[in-house]
């Protein structure tokens, strides 16, 4: 629940088009979404792809319907829900990104989806709101190359819909060159992102 996740196809929409503020939209260029029978805000839809928040409302276990609506024509598919499902942004290399290469010591930032259930709860489509940086109510532990690593600062950004910064210390005991990192919410572990680390 709350995760961005893409469904891709064919005929998904009629042009391309992208949310500009939040709350995100439930409906763009008469394309919509719904999960579980509730509508899923967009972040962005083309013909063969859309972008999607999985609603907060969404029963954490078990098979859920998605139906994909286009100017009135309907294609249904059902995903299974877990409690989180983390997912570590990265380029088409697998590389962690805003940085992908540091050195042992240094604080990097990543951002990751899926983590789950908020405390303080955030609406569906929505930035935070004014109550606090909402952080994932199940425990959140980062490795660098099979080492924890120290996390200083995780939460959701002001500015974001669905995406949790991780600001997490490179631990200076672990070997340099390509490592992967991985950031696991209550147990639930991402795949690997690569770090490229030095001296």
């Amino acid at each position: 629940p709350g995760m961005v996740t893409a469904i891709f196809g064919s005929n998904l929409a009629l042009t391309t088009a992208s949310a500009s503020t939040a709350p995100l939209p439930v409906s763009l260029e008469n394309t919509s979404v719904t999960v579980n029978g509730v509508a899923a805000p967009l972040y962005y839809i083309s013909p063969t792809q859309l972008n999607v928040q999985i609603p907060y409302e969404t029963p954490a276990s078990g098979t859920v319907p998605v139906v994909v609506s286009n100017n009135g024509l309907t294609s249904s598919t059902s995903i299974a829900m877990a409690s989180a499902a983390p997912g570590i942004f990265t380029d088409t290399s697998g590389a962690i990104v805003p940085s992908s290469a540091v050195a042992r010591g240094q604080t990097v930032t990543m951002y990751v989806t899926g983590a789950g259930a908020l405390l303080p709860s955030v609406a569906t489509g929505s930035t935070p709101g004014s109550s606090g940086t909402p952080v994932p109510t199940a425990t959140t532990l980062v490795t660098v190359g099979g080492v924890q690593a120290s996390t200083s600062y995780i939460g959701i950004p002001s500015w974001s819909v669905g995406v949790l910064q991780v600001n997490f210390v490179v631990p200076s005991s672990i070997t340099t060159g390509a490592q992967p990192v991985v950031v696991s919410v209550g147990g639930l572990a991402s795949a690997g992102a690569t770090l490229t680390v030095s001296n």
